[in-house]
Order: structure tokens, then C-alpha cells, then sequence
């Protein structure tokens, strides 16, 4: 009997690029070796678990070999850590490293996606992940002021995310999106109303699918909310909504490095590509150029992004006005956002010119961010400081670290704090001068209390 594909071992060429990216400590001009990598991994595990006794889980020589193979796919927790710090990993995904494990929370068949968006799927949508309300009761007919009240809640939770991160409210998202789909079967409404309320409720789905994402929780979690999200668009013949709930999962499988389905469901937007206004096609631009960045396509990236400044340059000057869209019609949020696209290709580059104009362009969108948007201010000043030090401007990154750390106070994010760790293995590898080691070891200590507050 053949094997299933997912028992197939394939060679990890991520993994394999990433070590071949790294200078080697004792050859000159060659890159770091697989002894010295097991090397670096052993010493790592020291620094990060210094009251442990790590033996059982140093490695050596053959160990790399056999995960570059790919005949290892995860390796322990503790291997796993100091695998992204020497690595400058900010994910285990950009080593493409999963668990083999056939579950739907992390290799989901792509069906579900395309079966919600052609409104194939299943209508029952009371049963979610919760169950969070059981027992409350629906109203009997759904009336303007119901959908008007559920509108206020969602922006309430919107204005939550944006300061505190997903992790702070998502359980409070999940339990009244139960609620709405509850209401939604079971209370009487005029059609209009219906629609309003399908519509509202799948606003809520996307936001409750991003919040999970946003805050770490198991991907198949995140991924039912925007399912359900989809569902729901797609009941209330709302093609705008569905579409922005097709961004955030594109994003949502980018970043877990599920790059394929991500240009899958990319081909699916673009079949309502005509309907969409210019803010909601540079929305999709965006998430092109973060699928096209996973997969290391520099070009294809850069040229997305340049797509996505051309849809904005001609958008309506009320966009901020669009129930859906509003939000990209601020400029910081399309500069920061293709900028953060940008950044992958960037920090894994010796081109200096591309690294300074990606600096430039994610510092423009930080003076855009107002205060209140806490998360994208601290997101894009960390990263900032990253391409700094990629620049080998250790002054500058400090400084940087210092207003990203400040922003960072108060925010709950999975991915604030994978873009720490992946800062704080670009610091370990610096050589100082003299008069900034102090300051260096005193940023590397404020990065990694920073990061045992996250998620």
C-alpha cells in the first residue's frame, strides 16, 4: 500500500537555506557547517535554559543531517528554540518545521475553504468552538437597533484588538459570535434585516478568527471562526465582507507557512475581483505580497507591493467611509502592512538599498499609526530595529528598541512575541564596540522580559 503523502519524507530545504545563510564562526567566507550548527544549538540551550539540565537534548552533526533530510519534522520544544535563535527564525514554520500529526487545527484540507466560499458548506452554525452561551436566549425577531447594537460591540472589540492585541478579548468575540449564529436560525427578521445581521455577524467571525491568530491559539481554531465567517458573507450575499475575510486567513496561512492554500484561496478573491473597490484590491495586493515573501519570492513581492500603492493612489477620498474597507483607506496601515511584507524579503538580504528603503517605508507608517493602535506601532518599530541591525546600525536599533519595547507594554500578541525572539537572535549575533555592549546587553534583557509576557 502506498504511503500517504503526509508520511512522505521530503528533504528541508528551509532549513537547509537558513544554515547556509550563516556565516561560519571559524571559516572565513564559507558558511556555517552542520558541526557548527549543532554547536551553536547546544550552546544556545545553555544560555536560553540555564537551570536545566539539557543534555538529553543536545545535538550533533548526524541530528542536523537528518532534519535537513527531513526525516525529523519536530523536534522537542527546547530544540526547537534554539534552532530559531541561531537561525534568526522568528517562526517554526520559516524552518518549516510541523508536527506530522494529521489533524485539522494544522493541516486542514483546503475543501473547507473553497467549500465555504461556493456556500457549499453546511448551514448549521450554532455549534462553534465554545460552547461559550449555551442557555442564553435569542431574541424572538431581529430589528434594526439588534443589528445596530451588535455593530457597536464589534467596533468596541475592534478598538480592543488594535490596543491590546487578540489575546485579550478573543473569548469575548467567540462566545457573541455563538450568540449571533444562534439568533440568526432561530429568530424571525424582515430580509433586509437578515442580510444586515448575517453580514454583521460574519464582521464579527473575521475579527474573532484574527484575534485567535493574533494571540497564538491552535490554527485550527482560528481557521473554523473564518470558515464560519465565510459562511455567513456568503448567506448575506455580502461579496465585500467575504473577501476580507478571505485576506485574513491568506494571512492566517502565510504566516503558519501554508503558502499553497494561501494562493489557492488569493485565485478564490479574485474571481469577485470587479466587485471589489480599490481599497479591497490593495487589501489583497497586501496579502499577495506576505504569501509571495513566505515563499522567499522577492520579486514577485516587491512587485505586489507596487500593485497594492497603485490600487490605493486611486481610491475614493471618503474610503475611510467603507464599512469594510475603511481601515486600509488609512496610509499608514498600507504602508506599514506592505512594509511588513517587505521586511521578510529584506532581513534575509545583503542589499543595502533594499534594507533602507524598507526602513523608510515602515518608519512613514509608524508616524501615521496613531497611539491608540498600539500593537502596529510596536510591531513596526521592532522590526525596524531588526533592519538596523541587519544595516549594522547598532545606535539606531537600540533607540528603536527602546520606542517598540515602550509601545509593546500592555499588548497581548503571539506574533509581537515571535518577532522578539527572531529580534533577539539577530542581537545575539552582534559584535559591539566597546561603548554600546553595555547597552546591547541591557536591550537583550528588556527584549526577553518582554517576551515572557506575550503569549
Amino acid at each position: 500500500m502506498p504511503r500517504h503523502p503526509e508520511t512522505l519524507i521530503t528533504p528541508n530545504a528551509l532549513l537547509l537555506e537558513a544554515r547556509q545563510r550563516m556565516p561560519s564562526p571559524r571559516r572565513r567566507r564559507q558558511c556555517m557547517s552542520r558541526s557548527e550548527l549543532a554547536d551553536a544549538v547546544n550552546e544556545t540551550l545553555d544560555q536560553l535554559y540555564p537551570e536545566r539540565n539539557l543534555t538529553a537534548h543536545y545535538v550533533n552533526d548526524r541530528w542536523i543531517g537528518k532534519l535537513e533530510r527531513g526525516e525529523h519534522r519536530w523536534p522537542s520544544e527546547e530544540r526547537r528554540a534554539a534552532l530559531r535563535r541561531v537561525l534568526s527564525a522568528a517562526s517554526d514554520a520559516d524552518l518549516d518545521l510541523y508536527s506530522p500529526r494529521r489533524t485539522d487545527g494544522l493541516r486542514p484540507d483546503f475543501d473547507q475553504f473553497a467549500g465555504a466560499w461556493l456556500g457549499n458548506r453546511p448551514k448549521d452554525l450554532v455549534q462553534l468552538a465554545g460552547p461559550w452561551v449555551s442557555g442564553l436566549q435569542a431574541p424572538k425577531r431581529i430589528e434594526w437597533p439588534h443589528v445596530e447594537a451588535l455593530q457597536r460591540s464589534i467596533a468596541l472589540f475592534e478598538e480592543w484588538d488594535h490596543q491590546h492585541g487578540g489575546g485579550l478579548a478573543r473569548a469575548a468575540m467567540a462566545g457573541q459570535l455563538e450568540w449571533a449564529c444562534q439568533v440568526a436560525r432561530q429568530a424571525l427578521a424582515v430580509e433586509s434585516v437578515r442580510r444586515a445581521w448575517l453580514s454583521t455577524a460574519a464582521r464579527l467571525g473575521d475579527l474573532a478568527g484574527w484575534a485567535c491568530f493574533d494571540a497564538g491559539d491552535d490554527p485550527g481554531t482560528a481557521q473554523r471562526y473564518l470558515v464560519t465567517a465565510i459562511q455567513l458573507a456568503r448567506e448575506a450575499g455580502d461579496v465585500q465582507q467575504c473577501a476580507h475575510v478571505g485576506t485574513t486567513l491568506i494571512r492566517h496561512l502565510a504566516y503558519h507557512g501554508r503558502v499553497s492554500d494561501a494562493f489557492q484561496l488569493i485565485d478564490l478573491v479574485r474571481s469577485s475581483w470587479r466587485d471589489l473597490p480599490p481599497l479591497g484590491r490593495a487589501a489583497v495586493r497586501i496579502v499577495e505580497a506576505r504569501a509571495h515573501a513566505r515563499n522567499h519570492d522577492g520579486p514577485a513581492c516587491v512587485r505586489a507591493v507596487g500593485q497594492c500603492d497603485d490600487e490605493f493612489a486611486v481610491s475614493r477620498p471618503d474610503g475611510a467611509e467603507d464599512p469594510v474597507w475603511g481601515y486600509y483607506a488609512d496610509a499608514g496601515q498600507i504602508l506599514g502592512d506592505a512594509g511588513h511584507a517587505l521586511f521578510d524579503i529584506a532581513v534575509k538580504s545583503d542589499d543595502r538599498g533594499r534594507i533602507t528603503e524598507t526602513i523608510d517605508r515602515l518608519r512613514s507608517a509608524y508616524s501615521f499609526h496613531p497611539v491608540e493602535i498600539a500593537r502596529s506601532r510596536a510591531l513596526t518599530m521592532i522590526r525596524i530595529a531588526g533592519l538596523q541591525m541587519r544595516g549594522a546600525n547598532l545606535g539606531g536599533a537600540l533607540e528603536s528598541i527602546r520606542v517598540g519595547l515602550a509601545d509593546a507594554e500592555g499588548v497581548q500578541s503571539a506574533r509581537l512575541r515571535d518577532d522578539l525572539r527572531a529580534l533577539d537572535s539577530i542581537l545575539a549575533g552582534a559584535e559591539p564596540e566597546p561603548e554600546l555592549a553595555d547597552g546591547l546587553a541591557a536591550a537583550r534583557a528588556r527584549v526577553a522580559a518582554a517576551v515572557s509576557l506575550q503569549f
